[in-house]
This record gives C-alpha cells, structure tokens and sequence, in this order.
C-alpha cells in the first residue's frame, strides 16, 4: 500500500513539474507579445480614425496579468514539524559549505527558497529527488491536487486573454481580435 501512495505522490509530482512549466512558458509568451498586441491594436485604430477618438476617450491601454509564483500550498502546523526534519535532511546532503556538487547546491536553494516562502510540496519534490524517505501522507497529496489545479485554472485564465487569443489566431482572424478586444474596452 505504502508503494502506492508512492507511485501516486511521484505521478502527481510530474503533473506539477508539467502544468507549472506550461504555465510559466504561456505566462512568458503573452508578457513577450503583449507589446505587439497593442502595436496592432494601435495599427487597427489609425485605420478608423472614428474608432480611435472614442477609444481615446473611453479606455485605458493596459493590459494586466496574472503576476505568480504559483498556487502555494497551505499545510496546517501539525505538517510543519515534519517538513522542518525533512528541510534539514536535505541541508544536510545539498549545503554547499559541505558539498561541492553544482546540482545538489542548487536543490539546496530551492528547498531553501520553498522552505521560507512555505512552499512545502516543493520541498516533498526535494526530498523525492534525492530519495529520502518521508510519509506519503493524503493531506500531502491533496494539496498537490489542488496546486496543479490552480496551475490548471490559471492557464485557463491566460489562455482567455485577447493577447494569447490574438497570438494564436491567423492572419484573418487577428484583426477580429482587436477588433473584439476595442469593443469590450470602450464598453
């Protein structure tokens, strides 16, 4: 049984390592087109000198992101002493006062970093990483459920935005894009 939750917690473990990468990727690409999407809106309005004025009247021209490290992971005070153990068992095997590994020295600033910031599923991913054994506790697993579904809902959120709907549109469609994007702005 014990090998089960194991297998579970190293599947759940790469589901996370997945959907926060894809966030992250499609975090990047719409904070790196956002410039071109608002040169295009720009573009589209100089044609429709009419639109433009009540564009200028009517809107702001900013866009906003969703600005995040990720969903932390909210454990209760009875999970804090045995994650406190578990940080100090992989301080021992990473710190790079005592190893000169560059690998293991950069496991021992994430774990470092999760610990502070209380990310403690990132540091059961340490942990996992360099095999130390820990308790496969259900809580532990339903937290990492519920970060991949807020990494999950959080890709949503960005794939809904006019700027990655514009970057993934063709050439045809761009225009309705903006088009679209002017309309819900003036309203």
């Amino acid at each position: 049984m014990a090998n089960l939750k194991y297998l579970e917690f190293q599947r759940l473990i790469r589901e996370l390592q997945f959907v926060e990468s894809d966030y992250i990727y499609r975090s990047e690409i719409i904070k790196q087109s956002d410039k071109f999407f608002l040169e295009s809106v720009d573009g589209v309005l100089d044609k429709y000198p009419d639109l433009k004025s009540i564009w200028q009247e009517n809107s702001e021209r900013k866009i906003r992101y969703v600005e995040s490290n990720g969903v932390q992971g909210d454990l209760e005070e009875s999970i804090d002493l045995p994650v406190k153990k578990l940080y100090r068992d992989i301080v021992k095997i990473t710190h790079p006062d005592k190893i000169k590994n560059k690998k293991l020295n950069e496991l021992y600033i994430e774990a470092t970093n999760a610990y502070e910031s209380k990310d403690f599923v990132t540091i059961y991913k340490v942990c996992s990483e360099l095999m130390i054994n820990f308790e496969y506790d259900e809580e532990i697993l339903s937290i990492i459920k519920s970060k991949i579904e807020g990494y999950k809902s959080q890709i949503l959120f960005l794939e809904s935005t006019y700027t990655f709907k514009w970057l993934k549109s063709n050439d045809d469609d761009k225009v309705k894009v903006i088009l679209s994007f002017i309309e819900n702005k003036i309203k």
